[in-house]
Formats: structure tokens, sequence, C-alpha cells
């Protein structure tokens, strides 16, 4: 048992560092937290903005991603659609310079991040809105405010409020426990 005070050590840091890292979020991310969407809904995700930019006749073919914290998936939306036009909404300082950076290192050209709170960021011209984001009262409000007819809404995990109707609800089989769902809306007529 000469080793039991090694783990209390262990247990004690990691719990240090889950307290720090909370405390993190709730100073530098404004309380929202850095989560990846799994890759098995970016999959799905991707392959239905590829679908939906089949569709536009306008160039380029417009994404934003609310809240794209380190900016992988942006990234990864950048590599999939090379003609479209990629941005990746952050407020964080620390995942909107990450992303700066990575974006520079893969010199993706089509791809850009905003350090915008999302509510202040005109999202009129928009072909299609990914998030991962669970404050979605006050988004769905902006999104049915301000997008044109028409379009593509995604959303991992949470579902829309303020009366949107999900086109398709897509169960996704992740080893991530919790996303399971992914809600798939269009931007109704007015």
């Amino acid at each position: 048992m000469a080793w039991l005070p090694y783990i209390n050590m262990a247990i004690f840091w990691l719990a240090v560092w889950l307290l720090l890292w909370n405390l993190y979020i709730v100073v530098f991310n404004r309380g929202v937290p850095n989560i990846r969407t799994a890759p098995a809904i970016r999959k799905k995700i991707i392959q239905l903005l590829k679908e939906d930019a089949k569709r536009h006749t306008a160039a380029p073919y417009k994404v934003i991603d609310i809240g794209s914290g380190n900016g992988q998936f942006t990234r990864e939306i950048a590599r999939a659609l090379p003609h479209a036009r990629v941005t990746g909404i952050e407020i964080s300082r620390q995942s909107y310079w990450w992303s700066m950076c990575i974006k520079r290192l893969f010199r993706l050209h089509n791809l850009d991040y905003k350090r915008v709170d999302f509510f202040t960021y005109d999202v009129s011209d928009v072909d299609a809105v990914v998030m991962f984001f669970y404050r979605l009262h006050r988004v769905a409000q902006k999104l049915r405010r301000e997008l044109k007819p028409g379009t593509l809404v995604t959303s991992n995990k949470f579902k829309l409020g303020d009366g949107w109707v999900p086109h398709d609800v897509i169960d996704v089989k992740t080893l991530y426990p919790f996303q399971k769902k992914l809600y798939v809306y269009y931007k109704p007529e007015a």
C-alpha cells in the first residue's frame, strides 16, 4: 500500500486541474465550454453541407459555425468545400487566437474567423449555419429574424426553440455518449 499516497496526490492534482479549467471557462469563455463535435456528426454535417451547396447557384456558398472553438470543425468544412466561404464565430480570445494560428499553418484561404459575440454578427447573407450551442432560444430568435428563407441550419444535440420545426432529426452512431442527435432545419418562408 506504499503507492496509496501517490494515487491520493494524483486525484488531488486532477481535482485542482478540473477546478482551474472550470474557472478558465467561466472567466475567459464567458461560461461557454469548448467541446468538440463528434467525428461521426461532423461527417454527417459536411455531407449535408455538400448536398445543400449543390442547390445554390450564387457563389460562394457561405457557411458559419457559431461557437467555432479551436476551429477544428471549420477547418474540416473548408477542406471539404473548397469553393465555399467558411467563417467561424468565436467569442473566446484564446480559442480565436489558436484558430487563426492553425488556419495560417494549413493555408486555408476560404476560411476566416471572427472574434465577436454572435448576437452582434449579421447572418443575413449566409447559406448555412452549423452549431453545437446550448443557449438556443435567443439564437433561434436571431436566426428567425435574420436568415434568408431556405438557409440550412444544423444543431448538434440541442433542439432550436422559438417555433423552429426540424426538417429532420438524425440519430448518429457515435462513441460520444452525449452527442447522438443532429437536428436539421431550413429557414421557412416568412
